[in-house]
């Protein structure tokens, strides 16, 4: 083929491709004008079924070569950049309420909220930081019995530890929250100091175990580095450990556990801050067997079930791109008898439009085998949590 023979065509292509970039710009500023009105009127930006009108009209006048798949794909994302453009000049930037919330909102009432461990865990303290003083805390020894709770009538309200900032997920509480009907109605974020504690005549030189949750052990790595000798001891919760070692009167003996255990207990701290990093939070759901009637609050939280098919978490996701919906966590969780397959939990921020809301999980449950809803909830941040 000659060099002219070839030029000829990539000349028509070039002069083609000015038009389209012409046209595609006015195109832009159209949809741009289109946006300005829907954001007067609070309307989401995104219109599924005005694109869904778009792109049947385009594939019936279609002639060809490209293919009606083609076709889809090519003014798909022509739609998914004007939406895009709109965003970008009419939406604010996201801001997480929440995150910069400096006052802690309780709830009322003298509700019976159970808790994991004695006295002086971590839990009871999340408990009382957001339901106050007046409200009755249950202790429950296992997360088994904790999750059943409510159903056995000894709680009102269950506060279960969901995740760690240092060690990810609890994963036998998301487990049970997903195994259960439970419905979060708040979360929690507190800061987590871990204190050594021990009977009054114990000292560093006599302490031969540490008895304490996993959660806390693997939270305080380089403390058991430094102290080598120290065997760890694996126990149901922080406060009990710390109990235990202070009752035995026993000096070899300490307990990992929180300030407000060791005061509670009467135990000597032996160390402070054993936690392998500062910014060292848990994250609590406080539960209800009802949701939350208000509907209100600036975080959700939702499980998905896959399609089992190529590019299915790309769809299932994508709803929530389109709409500029943060997506604060996304954790995949097997799904037991069925090797291979996972649900996806998914905490979402709340967009300032409640329809781009609504309309995200409507779409997603077009796109997946099935969506759980969990709940719909504010964030409480107790102590120096930034």
């Amino acid at each position: 083929m000659t060099a002219p023979t070839i030029n000829n065509p990539r000349a028509e292509i070039d002069a083609i491709d000015g038009e389209l970039l012409r046209l595609l710009n006015k195109r832009a500023e159209i949809a741009l004008r289109v946006g300005a009105a829907k954001t007067n009127d609070e309307r989401s930006l995104c219109d599924p079924n005005r694109e869904r009108e778009v792109l049947s009209r385009l594939r019936q006048e279609n002639t060809g070569p490209f293919d009606e798949h083609s076709i889809d794909n090519i003014f798909q994302r022509i739609i998914d950049e004007s939406l895009l453009l709109q965003q970008k000049t009419y939406l604010k930037p996201f801001e997480n309420s929440d995150a910069s919330a400096t006052e802690v909102t309780k709830l009322t009432g003298k509700s019976r909220v159970a808790f994991l461990g004695d006295r002086g865990t971590f839990s009871e303290e999340a408990a009382l930081g957001i339901l106050g003083e007046e409200c009755v805390t249950v202790s429950f020894p296992t997360f088994e019995d904790l999750f059943t709770a409510i159903d056995a009538g000894k709680a009102d309200l269950i506060l279960a530890p969901l995740e760690n900032s240092l060690i990810g997920s609890v994963h036998r509480c998301v487990d049970l929250l997903l195994d259960s009907s439970l419905h979060i109605i708040a979360d929690v974020v507190l800061p987590v100091s871990h204190y050594l504690v021990a009977c009054q005549d114990a000292t560093m030189e006599t302490i031969q175990t540490v008895e304490s949750h996993p959660a806390a052990l693997a939270q305080c790595r380089r403390f058991f580095a430094a102290y080598p000798h120290l065997k760890s001891v694996p126990a149901d919760d922080t406060a009990g450990s710390v109990r235990r070692a202070v009752e035995s009167g026993d000096v070899t003996r300490a307990g990992i556990g929180g300030r407000r255990a060791a005061e509670i207990y009467g135990g000597k701290i032996l160390r402070e801050h054993l936690e392998d990093n500062g910014e060292n939070y848990t994250r609590f759901a406080l539960l209800s067997a009802k949701p939350n009637e208000e509907n209100t609050g600036s975080k959700i939280s939702v499980v998905i079930q896959l399609r089992n098919e190529a590019g299915a978490l790309h769809g299932a996701l994508r709803p929530l791109v389109r709409r500029n919906i943060d997506i604060a966590k996304i954790e995949s969780l097997p799904i037991r008898n069925s090797p291979g397959q996972f649900n996806f939990y998914l905490d979402i921020n709340v967009p300032t439009i409640e329809g781009d809301l609504t309309g995200a999980l409507t779409e997603i449950g077009e796109q997946t085998e099935g969506v759980r809803f969990l709940g719909r909830y504010s964030t409480t941040r107790l102590g120096s949590v930034a």
